[in-house]
């Protein structure tokens, strides 16, 4: 029974966890109105933000405001320093009336008037064609109608995204505002992965992406999975070693834990799995390139793992923390990390039900109804049981970055959405 109800319960896969240095915390707290309603919280204040120039009439600005700033029905703005654009499977706001029009007016005014020329410096052009794309990879989706509107906003999103391209070089010379945390260790104690550390990379053994629903919504990113285990408690090669030898000794069927043929090894209180997400970018010959430019990086700990369990339903075993890129200081040359703070709430573009505006939810539980299995089981990057009607454990192994990189520029360029892309480009 309660191997059924995890498996109804846990919606979605993959490990969700996953410049010059400045780190922000979000100082806005949680707002309601007079009747109980969730409220997005927004780190920045959206009608005033200008992340490309002090003008707010620069083009740079208004095509960024046109593609990613939302109303909801109470006059707030959200959306203008997400990490991705607040649009979803049945949003059309930018499909039709005036949205559109101005839409294909300000698209048409940046060709024509080639205002990629207006600012030449690296990272803001990174930055604005990682957004574009974005909303190009929404608009290739699988969307339900104004296939002609879609064609057309494509076709000139695709010219605008060619225009930005930077060297490779350039791309590779971007500022990593990762590098100098790396390593380094939070007020609250959270340690932020480290490859030359203590944390090893996770990949699988058949070449896919280790988040593959992250990266099927999110192709235009490099996903990365580290996991940690405390100093007392196994090798991590030899631990993950253990998981490879179950996964062989137990093949497909039926599986209900805690029976023995669905209890892989179990990993100690103490042990933290990260997701790293880093932006691509595409290249002035037209390639997708993996940049420095970190987009989040979401952090596990497990504090209770106990062996009568398999879900943890009230959501405490674990605890967690989350940073996302901001554009705040972009004028000045930079990006940044912020913290995610424990009473945001922000609208969910992954794994959502589709609609609207959907949410908005509570950042930091949001990966819970994903992640909700006890230690191993949550790690769902090995461990499919949740998920599936029948047994899986992927066959993991100790990766490096080159590594995760092929695989997922590979998946990347299987997509009809890149091959769209390219075809536009050229």
């Amino acid at each position: 029974m309660i191997a059924s109800l995890s498996r109804t319960a846990l919606l979605g896969a993959g490990l969700l966890i996953a410049g010059t240095i400045a780190l922000y915390k979000s100082d806005f707290a949680f707002a309601q109105s007079g009747t109980p309603r969730a409220t997005a919280t927004s780190p920045v204040d959206c009608a005033h933000f200008l992340p490309y120039s002090d003008d707010p009439h620069h083009i740079w600005n208004r095509l960024h405001r046109r593609l990613t700033e939302r109303h909801d029905r109470y006059g707030n703005v959200y959306g203008c320093d997400d990490v991705d654009p607040l649009l979803w499977q049945n949003t059309d706001l930018l499909l039709r009336g005036s949205a559109y029009r101005e839409t294909v007016i300000l698209l048409d005014e940046f060709t024509r008037t080639h205002a990629e020329r207006l600012i030449r410096e690296p990272l803001a052009r990174a930055i604005f064609q990682r957004d574009l794309w974005a909303v190009f990879e929404w608009l290739a989706g699988p969307l339900r109608g104004h296939e002609k509107q879609r064609a057309e906003l494509e076709r000139r999103l695709a010219t605008i995204i060619k225009a930005l391209a930077l060297t490779p070089s350039e791309i590779q010379h971007l500022p990593d505002v990762y590098a100098a945390l790396a390593g380094s260790v939070t007020s609250d104690d959270f340690l932020f992965p480290d490859p030359a550390g203590s944390w090893i990379l996770v990949a699988r053994d058949d070449g896919t992406p280790i988040a593959p629903i992250h990266s099927f919504r999110f192709s235009h990113s490099l996903f990365l999975v580290y996991l940690r285990l405390p100093t007392d408690g196994p090798r991590p090669s030899a631990y993950l070693e253990a998981l490879r030898t179950f996964s062989r000794k137990n093949p497909e069927g039926a599986c209900f834990p805690p029976d023995p043929p669905c209890s892989p090894p179990q990993f100690p209180v103490g042990t933290e799995l990260a997701l790293f997400r880093r932006a691509l970018l595409i290249d002035s010959s037209g390639h997708p390139q993996v940049s420095p430019i970190t987009e989040s990086i979401q952090l596990r700990r497990y504090r209770e793992i106990p062996q009568q369990y398999t879900i943890d339903w009230a959501g405490v075993m674990q605890r967690s923390a989350e940073f996302q890129l901001t554009r705040r200081p972009l004028q000045r040359g930079n990006v940044a990390l912020r913290r995610v703070s424990e009473d945001e709430y922000q609208f969910p573009v992954f794994v959502s039900h589709g609609f609207d505006l959907e949410g908005p939810t509570l950042t930091l539980r949001s990966c819970h109804s994903c992640h909700q299995g006890i230690g191993v089981f949550s790690f769902t990057s090995y461990s499919r049981v949740q998920f599936e009607n029948k047994h899986t454990f992927i066959l993991v192994h100790e990766a490096s970055e080159p590594e995760e990189s092929a695989a997922a520029l590979a998946f990347l360029q299987g997509r009809e959405s890149w091959k769209s892309l390219q075809h536009l480009m050229r």
